[in-house]
């Protein structure tokens, strides 16, 4: 088993996710299309189910605070799907074959992988 650690980039910013490694893999999620819901049970997950290597996470939309009154505290049922693992990527695809918004792009040294869905 390789445990080499190779490097990973994450950038969430409000229209996509962007995941990417030094070993030239790019993982991105288009958060406009994608229907992803923890709370919701008819939110779509298929990514999550279906990645072999596990690539991708979750975590809350904004940085939860408790300290404040009520009114101010942020969403704590909004989460967002996030990248930490973008250099296991096998680029087998399965992500991009489930997603039924095609909201997931997968690039290698900036050339987008083709998957026949």
């Amino acid at each position: 088993m390789n445990s080499e650690v190779i490097p990973v980039e994450e950038i969430v910013e409000e229209k996509r996710v962007i995941g990417r490694a030094l070993n030239g893999i790019e993982i991105i999620i288009d958060r406009e299309k994608c229907i992803y819901s923890m709370y919701d049970p008819k939110g779509c997950k298929k990514c999550l189910q279906i990645c072999p290597p596990k690539v991708f996470a979750t975590r809350p939309d904004q940085k939860r605070d408790f300290s404040g009154p009520k009114e101010t505290r942020v969403d704590p049922t909004k989460w967002i799907l996030v990248l930490p693992w973008v250099d296991l990527c096998n680029l087998c695809g399965a992500c991009i074959k489930e997603c039924p918004k095609d909201a997931i792009t997968i690039k290698v040294d900036g050339k987008e992988l083709n998957v026949a869905k």
